[in-house]
C-alpha cells in the first residue's frame, strides 16, 4: 500500500506550534475542520482524546501516530506535523514527540484500509533513516519526496 494517495502538501505542517498534547489535538481538530467544514470540531477533538485515553499513540523515537475513525469522513486521510518544539506525549519510550502522522478515516467504509495505513506507517517509522530524514525536513514537498522514496 502506498501512503501518498492519502497525503498532500496542504496536509503537511512544518514547525507546528503546540504547548502540550491537548493543545496539539485542539489545533489539529481546527485544521481538520478547516479542510472539512462539515465536520464537528468538538466531535473530532473528543475522538482523539478518547483514543489517547485507551493508550498513547506515541510509538517512540519522537514519533506519534494519532488515529481516529469518524463517521462524517468520506475518505481516509493522513496529516503530517513536524513540531517546532517536541511535546510530552506519554510515549512508550518516555521521549517527547516532534513528528506526528495523524490518520483519520471512516471504519464503516473500510476498516481494512485504516489498518493498512497504520501498519505501513508503523513499518516505515521503525526505520531510523526514514525518521531522521523527516526530522530534518524544511518544506512539505520534502516530506512527500521522502515518503515516495520509502514506500
Amino acid at each position: 500500500m502506498k501512503l501518498t494517495p492519502f497525503l498532500n502538501e496542504e496536509k503537511i505542517i512544518i514547525d507546528f506550534k503546540a504547548k502540550n498534547k491537548l493543545n496539539f489535538f485542539s489545533k489539529c481538530a481546527d485544521l481538520i475542520v478547516k479542510h472539512h467544514p462539515d465536520f464537528d470540531r468538538e466531535e473530532v477533538l473528543e475522538l482523539f482524546l478518547k483514543r489517547e485515553e485507551t493508550m498513547s499513540t506515541g510509538i517512540g523515537n519522537g514519533v506519534a501516530i494519532p488515529h481516529i475513525v469518524y463517521g462524517k469522513c468520506r475518505a481516509h486521510e493522513i496529516y503530517f506535523f513536524k513540531l517546532g518544539d517536541p511535546i510530552d506525549f506519554n510515549s512508550l519510550d518516555g521521549k517527547p514527540v516532534s513528528l506526528l502522522f495523524v490518520v483519520i478515516g471512516n471504519a464503516a467504509k473500510s476498516n481494512l484500509v485504516h489498518l493498512q495505513i497504520l501498519a505501513k506507517l508503523a513499518r516505515l517509522l521503525k526505520k531510523d533513516d526514514f525518521v531522521n530524514k523527516l526530522k530534518n525536513v524544511q518544506k512539505p514537498e520534502e516530506v512527500m519526496e521522502i515518503i515516495r522514496e520509502y514506500e
